[in-house]
C-alpha cells in the first residue's frame, strides 16, 4: 500500500514517508486546506523552488501565471524533487466562480496540461481529481498516478457522509475498468477520517494530510 504525507513543513528524509511539501498548507487546518486554493498566503511556487528538497514532491500550484514554466522545473529538479501534484487546485471549484477562474486559466484540465509538461521535463507527477470527468481528463493528459479527493465534506449528516463514501467507492470501481490502468490514491487526514471512513476505499494508497488541530 502506498502512503504519502501532505505536509507544509519541511521533512527529514530518513524520519518520514513519501512526502509532498505544500508551503501554503503550513498551519492550516485540514478543513481550511481545502480552502488554500482561494487563500494566497505567500509565494507559493517561488517557495518551492527557493528550497531544498522540502520533501520527495512539491504541491505547486498550477495556475499561477507568473514565472518561466521551464525555469520552475529546471530549478524543482535542481532543488532535488522527484515529482510535482497539483495542489492547492481548482478542482473543488463550482458554478460560477470555477466559470471566472477558468480565464485566469484556473481549471483542472490546465492544471493536468501543466503536470504533462512536467513529466516532459522529467519529473513526475500525480494528479488531484474529484469527479471521474477530471480523472478521464488526467488520463487523458498521460497522467497515471490520481489521487481522489472526496470534496467539501457536510460535518453534520452522518448519513450524506456514508452515502459520499458509497459515491467514492464506486468512482474507484469505474476507474478499475479503464484500459489505461490508473494507480488510483485517496486524500485524506485525520479529520477526515473522524467523519469519513475513506481508508476502507478500494485504492492503491493514500496521500494524508498533516494539518494543524
Amino acid at each position: 500500500m502506498m502512503e504519502y504525507l501532505l505536509t507544509g513543513t519541511l521533512c527529514s528524509e530518513l524520519s518520514r514517508p513519501e512526502t509532498i511539501f505544500c508551503p501554503s498548507l503550513r498551519g492550516l487546518s485540514a478543513a481550511q486546506a481545502d480552502l488554500a486554493f482561494l487563500m494566497p498566503r505567500m509565494d507559493h511556487n517561488r517557495t518551492l523552488r527557493e528550497t531544498q528538497r522540502g520533501g520527495d514532491w512539491a504541491a505547486i500550484l498550477a495556475s499561477d501565471p507568473f514565472g518561466s514554466e521551464a525555469a520552475i522545473f529546471r530549478q524543482l529538479t535542481e532543488m532535488g524533487y522527484l515529482g510535482i501534484t497539483n495542489w492547492p487546485s481548482s478542482i473543488l471549484l463550482d458554478g460560477a466562480l470555477r466559470q471566472s477562474m477558468s480565464t485566469i486559466p484556473a481549471s483542472p484540465e490546465s492544471e493536468y496540461a501543466y503536470l504533462a509538461r512536467a513529466q516532459t521535463a522529467g519529473l513526475k507527477a500525480m494528479a488531484f481529481f474529484r469527479s471521474l470527468d477530471q480523472a478521464r481528463s488526467a488520463l487523458e493528459a498521460g497522467l497515471k498516478t490520481l489521487v481522489l479527493h472526496p470534496g467539501i465534506l457536510n460535518t453534520e449528516d452522518t448519513n450524506a457522509n456514508e452515502m459520499l463514501l458509497g459515491s467514492l467507492s464506486r468512482l474507484v470501481d469505474a476507474l478499475r475498468e479503464d484500459q489505461r490502468r490508473p494507480i488510483i490514491l485517496a486524500y485524506t487526514s485525520v479529520w477526515h477520517e473522524c467523519r469519513l471512513s475513506l481508508r476502507n476505499l478500494p485504492v492503491d494508497g493514500f496521500v494524508c494530510l498533516e494539518a494543524a488541530p
